[in-house]
């Protein structure tokens, strides 16, 4: 071999010791294109949470969840971002989450060979309009009628309850909480973080609850006995201490359900 052989061989061993090796992609991490007709499935396991992240100037208004005792749901401060974690080993439910931009529909499957995935966060089209600004689509007085929910349209000042008694670590309560007898409003300081809100029943039991974001207020939508805040190791409780009242929200749905003879039939709606 020539030395000048010898040296092309020397030089080319050496620049592939120099090319930096590939690192794989982690499966947990997952980026996914937005589709209003699609569901997504999250798979999950105990003692493991996922981060569901939206665009950033997208804001959560309404997240609903089908069995509240099997997943838990926390928002991030800034609403644009969601925590989901499966409270039962093989707990399984469907999450539906209302943003100023999207309506987002999910599968939350727990299992003990799931394979869980640690971030979900979504990219959009590139054609994908702006939202239309509400104050060039309808009207002020419609403006006001959608940004206000019935109970608030309705309710009689009289009847709201403040007496709403706390423990706990105080870095974790809001700087107000009230009930209507049929929801329940929460404002944090905007210098505390917003801690995950549970529920607690007559069992002692504690689970996930339904709520919308209006503006700074968090909205409960039931008024439950017991209300758990908890970040971390650290948690709080706001117990309700009004005098009973008549369930309105139940007595108002009795009122308008119709027929047992005029019930529609179901329809089944099914994935591929």
């Amino acid at each position: 071999m020539s030395l000048r052989s010898a040296g092309a061989g020397a030089a080319l061993i050496a620049s592939v010791l120099c090319v930096p090796p590939v690192i794989a992609r982690d499966a947990r991490l997952v980026t996914r294109m937005f589709n209003a007709d699609e569901i997504v499935v999250i798979e999950g396991r105990a003692g493991v949470q996922a981060t569901i992240a939206f665009a950033d100037d997208e804001h959560i208004e309404n997240v609903a969840i089908g069995d509240s005792t099997s997943w838990q749901v926390t928002p991030n401060k800034r609403a644009n971002i969601l925590f989901v974690k499966p409270l039962s080993p093989r707990g399984r439910t469907n999450l539906t989450v209302v943003t100023d931009r999207h309506t987002y529909m999910f599968d939350l499957v727990a299992g003990a060979t799931a394979k869980p995935v640690y971030v979900l966060r979504f990219t959009y089209p590139a054609s994908e309009k702006p939202p239309v600004k509400l104050a060039a689509a309808i009207s002020s007085e419609e403006a006001q009628a959608i940004s206000s929910p019935p109970q608030e349209q309705v309710t009689d000042p009289a009847l709201l309850n403040f007496a709403w008694r706390s423990r706990g670590d105080k870095a974790l309560l809001p700087s107000r909480i009230y009930d209507d007898g049929q929801a329940t409003y929460l404002l944090w300081d905007e210098r505390n973080p917003q801690p995950a809100i549970l529920v607690r029943n007559a069992k002692g039991e504690e689970g996930a609850v339904n709520y919308a974001v209006r503006g700074k207020v968090i909205v409960l939508d039931t008024v439950p006995g017991v209300i758990v805040l908890r970040s971390g190791k650290a948690f709080a409780t706001i117990e309700n201490q009004g005098p009973p009242r008549p369930p309105a929200r139940d007595a108002l749905l009795a009122a308008t359900a119709p027929s047992a003879g005029a019930a529609p039939a179901p329809v089944a709606v099914q994935g591929q």
